[in-house]
């Protein structure tokens, strides 16, 4: 028993002489936008989960801005993890409702999960906030997937009548959906020339 006390005796009288421990709090020194920088960088480079990581970074740094939400979308639609990317995509419209870009962008998933008709409500809204190439040749290939050819190549025209011809990428696809739209319509002389079109822009040659 004499044993037993002198030992708990002991053991209180070291416990009480050690050193409290020191919690470590780790700060992050980056700001959003730096976290955002990091996450563009490794998206660029194919390196997805690594840009999540850095996009949510910056969301927590901010959680009413709209674009760590906006390109934590933009990472898992490329990734197609389609449910993720329209969540986030969700979120980011929540804050900012007149964003043209992220409809443009929801448009595409849509279109990418056979759901048209969300995918056109989409675009439609992105088109009255601003008229840009970009979103008329999204609603172009919305068209041309529900076989509206006539309407894509309307669209397609309207499209590259205001392309700025040093955008040789989107030139290239409006030129490319325009020789398949003409195909499917039966006009294969103008399919030729559309694609033969296509061909010099994607090779660089205007």
């Amino acid at each position: 028993m004499i044993k037993i006390i002198l030992l708990c005796t002991l053991t209180l009288f070291l416990f009480s002489c050690s050193p409290i421990p020191k919690i470590i709090v780790l700060h992050d020194p980056l700001t959003a936008d730096e976290h955002l920088s990091l996450g563009l960088s490794y998206e660029s480079n194919g390196e997805f989960d690594i840009a999540i990581k850095e996009y949510k970074k910056a969301l927590n740094k901010d959680r009413k801005d709209h674009r760590p939400l906006y390109y934590l979308g933009n990472a898992y639609y490329k990734k197609r993890e389609y449910e993720n990317a329209e969540k986030f995509y969700i979120k980011a419209l929540d804050i900012a409702q007149d964003n043209s870009d992220i409809r443009n962008n929801i448009s595409w998933l849509y279109i990418d999960t056979d759901r048209f008709e969300d995918a056109l409500k989409e675009i439609y809204i992105a088109l009255t906030i601003k008229t840009d190439p970009n979103y008329l040749d999204t609603l172009a290939n919305i068209y041309y997937k529900i076989g509206k050819y006539d309407s894509a190549i309307k669209t397609l025209q309207d499209a590259m009548s205001i392309t700025s011809s040093s955008d040789t990428n989107l030139l290239y696809n409006e030129y490319r959906l325009l020789g398949d739209a003409y195909e499917k319509m039966g006009r294969i002389t103008a399919s030729k020339e559309a694609r033969e079109k296509a061909e010099e822009y994607r090779k660089g040659v205007q």
